[in-house]
C-alpha cells in the first residue's frame, strides 16, 4: 500500500496554526489563517468584529452543548483513532477539529492519514490500518458485500445547493458546454476520468443521466487518484473529469477548464463517514467522542466560514483568496430510501449481485435523536 495511506501525519506547519486558550477555556484553540497577501484577513485577527464575537460566542456554545454528549462517550482509551481522508473538501473539519482543539476536549485521541485514492482508503480499512474512512455508500457497500465489517456512521456532505462534484473539461478540448461534451461522447471522441466503483463513478453517471444521455462503459477512464485526474486533463491525456471540491474551482480557474455539469441541484450525495466494527464494538466511546468533535467542527465552520478560508491544507494556494468555503450538512446517517436508490444503480450496472440489509450497513446510535 502506498506511504499516503497509512503512517503519514499531516505537515508540522499544521500544528503551529492556531493560539492556545483564545476562549480561556482549556483545550479549545482558535484557527490563525495564515498570512496572505494583502493583509485583509491580518487587520481582522486584531479586531473584535461582531462576526468574530458571533463565532466565539457559537464555538462556546457547540461546547457547552457537547458536554451531554461528552458524558456517554466513554469509555475513553487513549489509543489513536486513525481516519483516512481523501483531498476533497468535506474532510475540512476532520482538520478544524484538529486545529480548534476539539478532539484534546473530548478526550479523544485522533490521527488524520492523508490517502489519495478510495482505493487506498478501502486497503487501510480492510487491513486495520485504519479504523474511520472519508468514504462513500458505494465503498461501504463493496466492503460489506465482499465480508468486510464497518458501518455508515454519519453522511457528510455539504449543505443543500453547495457543490460538491461536477464534470470539468479542459480548456483544450473545447467542450464548454454539457452538449458539447455530451456529442464528443456519443462519437467516442472524449471520456471522463474517474474512479470506478466509486462515488466519482456513480455521480458521473447521474450528472450525465440527468442531462439527457446514458454513459457507456467506454465513456469513462480510470483514474484512480484524484489529483491524477486534473493533471491528465492539464497534459491533455482526458478531456473531462469528475472532480470533487476545491478540485473543480482550481482546474476553472488556474486552468481554464469549464464545470459542465455539477450536483449543486442533487438531492443526495452519497459521501459518508465508516467505521470499522473492531472500532465500533471494542472502541464506541472513541468513536462517539470522535464524531462529537467533528460536529463541533462543522459548526463552528458553519456560524463564519471565512475563518476558515485560509486552511493551507484543504484550499490550494492559487484559489485561497477566491474559493467559497462551504457550509455543511445537519447530522444524521443516510436513509433506507438514499441507501436502497444507491444500490439499485449497483445491482444495475453490475456492480453488486443484489442489495445489502440497511441494518448492516448503517449505525446510526452516536447521532442525535429527534
Amino acid at each position: 500500500m502506498p506511504d499516503t495511506a497509512a503512517g503519514t501525519r499531516p505537515p508540522a506547519a499544521v500544528k503551529n496554526m492556531f493560539r492556545a486558550d483564545i476562549y480561556g477555556l482549556p483545550g479549545v484553540r482558535q484557527f490563525i489563517p495564515a498570512a496572505h497577501p494583502g493583509g485583509k484577513l491580518d487587520s481582522m485577527n486584531h479586531a473584535f468584529t461582531r462576526t468574530r464575537w458571533l463565532r466565539r460566542l457559537t464555538v462556546l456554545l457547540t461546547l457547552l452543548a457537547s458536554t451531554a454528549l461528552a458524558q456517554r462517550c466513554e469509555p475513553l482509551t487513549g489509543t489513536p483513532l486513525r481516519v483516512g481522508v481523501l483531498p476533497v473538501m468535506n474532510t475540512l473539519p476532520l482538520f478544524v477539529a484538529e486545529q480548534e482543539g476539539f478532539y484534546e476536549a473530548h478526550g479523544v485521541n485522533v490521527e488524520l492519514v492523508p490517502v489519495e485514492s478510495a482505493r487506498d482508503r478501502s486497503i487501510g480499512l480492510q487491513t486495520g490500518q485504519l479504523d474511520v474512512g472519508n468514504n462513500d455508500v458505494m465503498g461501504a457497500v463493496l466492503q460489506v458485500a465482499g465480508g468486510d465489517e464497518l458501518k455508515i456512521v454519519r453522511h457528510d456532505s455539504f449543505e443543500a445547493g453547495v457543490r460538491f462534484f461536477s464534470i470539468v473539461t479542459s480548456a483544450e478540448s473545447g467542450l464548454d458546454t454539457a452538449e458539447k461534451l455530451i456529442s464528443a461522447l456519443q462519437a467516442g471522441e472524449a471520456q471522463v476520468a474517474i474512479g470506478h466503483n466509486t462515488v466519482t463513478e456513480y455521480m458521473a453517471s447521474k450528472l450525465l443521466q440527468d442531462a439527457g444521455y446514458t454513459p457507456e462503459p467506454e465513456d469513462y477512464l480510470e483514474v484512480s487518484a484524484i489529483p491524477l485526474r486534473l493533471e491528465h486533463m492539464a497534459q491533455g491525456l482526458v478531456a473531462a473529469a469528475l472532480l470533487p471540491e476545491p478540485l473543480t474551482t482550481l482546474a476553472v480557474e488556474t486552468q481554464g477548464a469549464s464545470a459542465v455539469l455539477q450536483d449543486s441541484s442533487t438531492e443526495f450525495v452519497p459521501v459518508a463517514l465508516t467505521v470499522t466494527q473492531v472500532a465500533l464494538d471494542e472502541r464506541p466511546g472513541d468513536v462517539c467522542a470522535f464524531l462529537a468533535a467533528y460536529e463541533q467542527a462543522a459548526q463552528a465552520i458553519n456560524a463564519d466560514p471565512e475563518a476558515y478560508r485560509h486552511n493551507e491544507i484543504r484550499i490550494p494556494e492559487p484559489i485561497i483568496g477566491s474559493y467559497e468555503v462551504p457550509t455543511f450538512a445537519a447530522p444524521r446517517v443516510p436513509t433506507q430510501e438514499e441507501i436502497a436508490l444507491v444500490q439499485e444503480w449497483m445491482v444495475t450496472v453490475g456492480m453488486i449481485d443484489e442489495a445489502v440489509p440497511y441494518e448492516e450497513l448503517v449505525d446510526g446510535r452516536f447521532m442525535p435523536v429527534d
